[in-house]
């Protein structure tokens, strides 16, 4: 199946009637959240009916999380007209990145790197388990308050993990889609840019932009030669399949000093799978990175809807479901804080083009609109995608986009539920 006929604008289109009812005051935030290869085939759509209404070079800020932190790297990295952008994204889906994946491991040293230490670091957690174990009986005999002190006096060996999965992924993130460009180079006339990760010490976001990294427990990253790679591999490392980013990095202090610090950085869709947390109001700059007041959102948001998984009594599936089910809930508290926030007057309006929309709320549906239930299922993975399903996936974010700009953004007092 050919592209769209959309998919050909070659640059953005003058502003619509109903892009130009914001007024040019207004500062545009645009979320691209997680999902996959799922969400970059939505996401693509999305981008493409934005692009055809003249909005997406309204943007003033792009946040991205995991899936959309590929194609919003990709996005931002490259200074070129949308039409090669899309050819760009397609031909990633089709090809997949798992194929990257696995090229990176056998033809370059980090490959070697990653399994000398996941050898290296079994080998200390067997030695760590070992010790507790033959302590655990003696230990159990002491009061507990006496109990508690010796414990701390257990040895424990450790060693960080400086290459894994993810670092894979990281060079084959580089090599095949980003060709080694910096988090400086920003493509002309590109909104900011922040890039969603999450860090498991602290429990807090992890941004990455071309202005500031970093997190406000952590600091300011003193580290100017990140690369795209580096940002869009920590925001997608999906933690049921790859592991954390472990990290030694020099972070400048409010106080003024500098430290290295050892971060733990894994998938942003842990903190915040929607990509909203850096357009909240009343994020004080003193203490928060990439501070930037937006007035009217757009989120796009590749979830499924609602789920209904196989039952399972295997420890594996329980915890995919409920992981998957603090997911949903955090994604919804989400959502209806951009309701509260319009209603009280701190947002001018938001619209949520959604996988999972409930199409008969739909005030103007489409003609041949994709439907939730043929888009509904693609996995969360990387995989290669087929033509079909790249058609389907991003067909829907563009016609739902389209609708929903047309029905709510002229008149933004009623945003999309």
């Amino acid at each position: 199946m050919k592209p769209t006929s959309s998919s050909t604008t070659a640059a953005p289109q003058p502003p619509s009637p109903e892009a130009t009812a914001l007024g040019p005051e207004v500062r545009i935030g645009l979320a691209l959240s997680g999902g996959g290869s799922r969400a970059i085939a939505f996401h693509l759509g999305c981008l493409r009916a934005l692009n055809d209404l003249g909005i997406l070079s309204r943007v003033t800020l792009l946040s991205t999380v995991s899936g959309g932190s590929v194609i919003g790297g990709l996005y931002g990295a490259f200074d070129e007209p949308f039409d090669e952008f899309e050819k760009r994204v397609r031909t990633m889906l089709k090809r997949g990145l798992v194929g990257a994946i696995l090229n990176a491991a056998l033809t370059t040293p980090e490959g070697i790197k990653a399994l000398g230490c996941l050898l290296l670091t079994g080998a200390l957690d067997l030695l760590n388990l070992a010790v507790r174990l033959i302590a655990w009986l003696p230990m159990r005999l002491l009061p507990a308050d006496t109990r508690r002190r010796w414990s701390a006096f257990l040895p424990r060996f450790t060693l960080r993990r400086a290459a894994n999965l993810t670092t894979v992924f990281r060079r084959a993130l580089d090599r095949s889609q980003f060709a080694g460009r910096t988090l400086k180079v920003l493509g002309e006339g590109k909104p900011k840019l922040i890039i969603n990760a999450a860090e498991l010490r602290t429990g807090s976001a992890f941004y990455f932009s071309p202005a500031e990294s970093g997190s406000w427990r952590l600091g300011k990253l003193a580290k100017p030669d990140l690369k795209y790679a580096d940002a869009v591999a920590a925001s997608a490392a999906y933690p049921l399949f790859l592991p954390a980013l472990d990290l030694a990095w020099p972070f400048n202090k409010r106080d003024g000093s500098r430290r290295v610090e050892r971060v733990l950085l894994t998938d942003g869709g842990i903190y915040d799978n929607l990509g909203l947390a850096p357009m909240w109001p009343r994020r004080d700059p003193a203490i928060s990175l990439n501070v930037q007041q937006i007035d009217f959102i757009i989120c796009c948001r590749a979830g499924y809807g609602l789920r209904h998984d196989p039952p399972t009594h295997f420890l594996t599936g329980r915890l995919t479901s409920a992981f998957s089910c603090l997911l949903d809930r955090t994604q919804n508290l989400a959502t209806n804080r951009l309701f509260e926030l319009r209603d009280s007057g701190q947002l001018k309006g938001f619209i949520l083009p959604y996988l999972g929309q409930d199409d008969s709320r739909l005030a103007c549906p489409p003609p041949g609109l994709v439907s939730r239930e043929e888009a509904f299922g693609y996995p969360t993975d990387f995989s290669a995608m087929s033509q079909k399903w790249i058609e389907r996936l991003s067909k829907r974010g563009e016609q739902l986009t389209h609708a929903l700009w047309a029905e709510h953004a002229a008149n933004s007092s009623r945003p999309a539920s």
